[in-house]
């Protein structure tokens, strides 16, 4: 997996998300460019208490209020949805 193949399932299976816009990633300081996919996928549990088996997308976020700073984001591997972890 690779980040255009990640984006490309996504917003084909999620089209209503915003998460990969162009006004989501200004806002936040993000450059695709500078996204990678960490090599192994994890088990995380959602905040309803499901499991998913997820790619985790790793960006640098430049707008942070700490400063820059590395964020994770978690996608299951089979419906592209963005999982956010409990």
């Amino acid at each position: 997996m690779n980040v255009y193949s990640l984006i490309d399932r996504h917003k084909s299976m999620n089209p209503d998300s915003t998460f990969f816009s162009h006004d989501t990633l200004k806002f936040f300081g993000e450059r695709i460019s500078d996204m990678n996919i960490l090599k192994d996928t994890v088990k995380i549990t959602d905040y309803c208490g499901e499991e998913h088996e997820c790619y985790v997308l790793s960006t640098l976020q430049r707008k942070h209020p700490l400063g820059k700073r590395r964020a994770h984001y978690y996608f299951d591997t089979t419906s592209y949805e963005r999982i956010i972890d409990y």
